[in-house]
């Protein structure tokens, strides 16, 4: 019997009963089924410092992180909210400090107590800050973080080497899972050197992993699947799954084709033109879900024919984007207001300038930057990017409709894409946390690769004003900064937002799952339900 059939089987069994329930009524504990979620692609390590979008939507259930983001509330109202996580409650004592009460009784997967020398350990030196660290990635979303000192059992203060705004934020961040200590320190050998262990601690734990969150790590099949088996000691109660099996499916047919045989339970990564399909399966529900990122076109203004901001503000004006989202994304998306989101909340500046369209202004602007039909390369990576070819089509007949020569040139990777030659490219920008420090300074501030590394773009106030945004705490004061760096960014284009990219879900009837806007799969009790139907 094959792997396919034996799910199909398992699947059918369990659909026997849950609409056996009644309508709404939740699946006894006893009676949950093994539910199988079709992914394009399987995260590439299960330690919690893996970074990439395929990582951190399987990793977020075995994990658990300090302070979590309650993204089911996000989606009624578009707020951020926080919530305890492993962490009941914490306060701000002083510009640089945080001192927060940990929950108690929360066991790891192997039994043993989770205590404040855990987190102590997740956010230390030989983990991440040290020479030779294996989970420097992790120092991305943490910042300034000085040490975490450990108060007590079950309370830790962190320190961070100046004033940071966003700490809770960043305790909420996809990278920010707390570890187990004493998982590492299995690894640890006398006359070692501690870089050395580290490094092999970390191969080993990434396929096997022991975390507190509610789903617990079982097997690893490489390119088909990953299973998880229930942690019905989770501290949130029992999971709805008795057990989560991910499985790669890198074609959106085969996604779609196993759902409705039945083979699957939730397929993720549905492209908007594919939605007509699922509505023909009354059994299968469609869930939309807005990405907290954005697909850009990120241009080197340090290349001659891009030098002059005309010719870039150009480009930009003739992007018709609601056309580009009603033709491509089906209608499903949005472009954001500038470069932020609603979910900045009070730092959401609801009266800055957006992205316009003004194809008889894009003419005049290339006539006075003095272009005279060069050629223009745009470099993109066929398949990456979710609808990204598509994009790259309707761009390229939008920029000649202005008189733009503009020549598509597919790359195989990113070192082709950005190189001394580079000048405009297809790009995603990330929305590490809901705050301006997640996106604009991240992505083009003091700190940003595209900056220092590739050198596409410099500008002496923006990145002043985002490391100064890195640090002040004042509200007005930051909504002030914030304006500032949304004017500059418009108006120096060193890149364009086209619009957020969306997913859809097909989710099998009889399932109650809400898909997170941070790539985050939460299967957690209070988002994910089995009840009957009718």
């Amino acid at each position: 019997m094959s792997y396919k059939q034996s799910l199909l089987i398992a699947f059918t069994t369990v659909l026997t009963i849950i609409f056996t329930l009644g309508k709404a009524t939740p699946v006894d504990a006893a009676d949950r089924p093994d539910l199988v979620v079709a992914v394009p692609k399987l995260a590439r390590g299960l330690e919690a410092g893996f970074t990439g979008n395929v990582d951190i939507r399987i990793t977020y259930n075995i994990y658990d992180h300090l302070v979590r983001r309650d993204f089911v509330a996000q989606a009624k109202t578009g707020r951020t909210t926080f919530v305890p996580g492993l962490a009941t409650s914490w306060k701000q004592i002083s510009p640089t400090e945080l001192v927060l009460q940990l929950r108690k009784g929360v066991k790891w997967h192997d039994g043993t107590e989770f205590t404040a020398d855990d987190v102590a350990f997740a956010y230390g030196p030989e983990r991440v800050y040290g020479e030779g660290a294996p989970v420097k990635k992790v120092a991305v979303s943490t910042g300034v973080l000085d040490r975490v000192e450990v108060l007590g059992r079950y309370e830790v203060k962190m320190v961070w080497k100046y004033a940071d705004p966003i700490m809770v934020h960043r305790l909420a961040s996809k990278t920010s899972g707390i570890v187990s200590k004493a998982q590492y320190m299995s690894y640890a050998r006398d006359g070692v050197p501690t870089s050395e262990w580290m490094k092999t601690a970390f191969k080993k734990i990434s396929w096997q992993p022991i975390g507190t969150g509610p789903y617990k790590f079982e097997s690893y099949v490489p390119g088909e699947s990953i299973k998880f088996l229930a942690n019905d000691d989770y501290f949130m109660g029992p999971p709805a799954a008795k057990s989560i099996t991910f499985v790669e499916v890198p074609e959106v047919a085969g996604r779609i084709a196993g759902i409705v045989a039945g083979e699957f339970d939730i397929a993720a990564d549905i492209p908007p033109d594919q939605v007509p399909v699922f509505k023909r399966y009354k059994d299968i529900n469609i869930k939309n879900v807005v990405r907290e990122n954005t697909h850009v076109v990120a241009l080197n203004t340090k290349h001659p024919l891009l030098a002059d901001k005309r010719i870039r503000q150009a480009l930009a004006l003739a992007i018709d984007r609601q056309r580009m989202i009603d033709s491509i994304w089906k209608g499903k998306t949005i472009t954001p207001q500038g470069p932020q989101l609603k979910a900045f909340n009070e730092l959401f500046i609801e009266d800055a300038e957006g992205f316009s369209y003004d194809p008889e202004r894009a003419k005049a602007l290339l006539v006075e930057g003095g272009y005279t039909g060069e050629e223009l390369t745009f470099s993109f990576i066929p398949g990456y990017y979710s609808l990204g070819q598509e994009a790259a089509q309707i761009l390229q007949m939008m920029w000649r409709e202005i008189g733009a020569n503009v020549v598509l040139t597919p790359k195989e990777n990113w070192k082709a894409m950005r190189n001394e030659d580079t000048m405009l490219y297809q790009w995603s920008n990330t929305y590490r946390f809901p705050d301006p420090l997640g996106q604009l300074a991240h992505n083009y501030g003091h700190r940003s690769a595209f900056v220092k590394k590739y050198k596409y773009w410099s500008h002496e106030e923006f990145s002043a004003l985002a490391a100064e945004l890195d640090r002040i705490n004042g509200l007005e004061r930051r909504r002030s900064n914030a304006r500032r760096l949304i004017e500059i960014y418009l108006d120096e284009v060193p890149s364009t937002v086209l619009y957020s990219p969306a997913d859809t879900y097909g989710i099998r009837k009889g399932l109650e799952y809400t898909p997170t806007p941070q790539f985050f799969e939460d299967f957690r009790p209070d988002n994910l339900r089995v009840i009957g139907s009718d």
